[in-house]
């Protein structure tokens, strides 16, 4: 995926920015250390944070926000992209140890639904562990992304065709970030024509992004029983970019205080404006890495 923004105008990076090593609070304009940054980060009980899926230097920079959060006695329940919601129960084995990792990769399909190695997620997964920590999934199924694809609403559930019918298509600003993508359309069927290809490629955007802003929302109110409970939702950085995806949806449907932590690969030239509230720097892996990752 590429860096993209709602709003066509930008601000070149502010000459401290170009300075960070760590972390940038584009509201305030300066540069944080993770302390700083997780002061700031205190005050919100549901906490988006973006991923570039190639980039283990990138987790192992969340996970230490993460064991940052839990000295200061914050109890973490993480929401993760690759797994949905019936994955809960294998989740939770892994989580407690009560699974191994061979036998807990194949029975949740990691290679199928992940493709990337798991090694470079699992200090995330580990810091969360360590912390008694929770794991939940919140993506729809692959299965359940098909035929909303497809609109095969005669083989849908009664619950995925009220989801599918009740989807919003018409935020502009959301549709303008994902118009430089969908321009050309990868992705099209036999007989399939540009438009329709584009329209059916931003519904299964739009649902993915729905699905896990309302999953999201469930969880809110399920784990967020004390000031010290905090949801952080763990996603792809586009399905957070500029405030317009899961973050956007979750603000429909909850009041709970929430923020945005985004990546960003070093070295940092400008920042869109309104790209997150905070972003984090890191130093790409290696050359295979991508400079514009998921």
């Amino acid at each position: 995926m590429i860096f993209l923004s709602g709003c066509e105008k930008k601000i070149q990076a502010p000459q401290h920015q170009k300075a960070c090593s760590e972390f940038y609070d584009l509201k305030a304009e300066q540069c944080d250390t993770l302390e700083t940054l997780v002061t700031k980060l205190e005050p919100y009980s549901v906490i988006f944070i973006g991923d570039h899926h190639d980039s283990k230097n990138l987790h192992v920079r969340i996970a230490a926000i993460i064991k940052s959060l839990q000295k200061r006695g914050y109890s973490i329940a993480l929401a993760n992209e690759w797994f949905t919601p019936d994955d809960n129960a294998l989740l939770d084995r892994y989580n407690l140890k009560t699974i191994h990792q061979a036998p807990f990769l194949e029975a949740i399909r990691w290679k199928k639904k992940a493709g990337y190695p798991f090694e470079s997620f699992s200090p995330i997964y580990e810091a969360v562990q360590e912390g008694k920590g929770t794991l939940y999934g919140i993506n729809l199924s692959t299965k359940e992304r098909k035929l909303i694809s497809d609109q095969n609403l005669s083989a849908m559930t009664p619950e995925l065709l009220d989801f599918h019918n009740n989807l919003d298509l018409n935020t502009s600003s959301h549709r303008q970030l994902l118009k430089p993508f969908f321009d050309y359309c990868h992705r099209k069927k036999a007989g399939e024509d540009a438009l329709t290809c584009k329209e059916r490629m931003y519904r299964v955007q739009v649902a993915w992004d729905s699905k896990m802003a309302q999953e999201s929302v469930k969880l809110s109110k399920k784990v967020l029983k004390t000031p010290q409970d905090k949801l952080i939702v763990f996603a792809g950085a586009f399905h957070l970019s500029s405030h317009l995806g899961i973050n956007m949806r979750f603000s429909r449907q909850s009041d709970a205080l929430h923020v945005t932590l985004l990546p960003y690969p070093k070295p940092q030239e400008s920042i869109d404006l309104g790209y997150s509230d905070f972003v984090l720097f890191y130093e790409v892996d290696d050359k295979n890495d991508s400079k514009n990752p998921k």
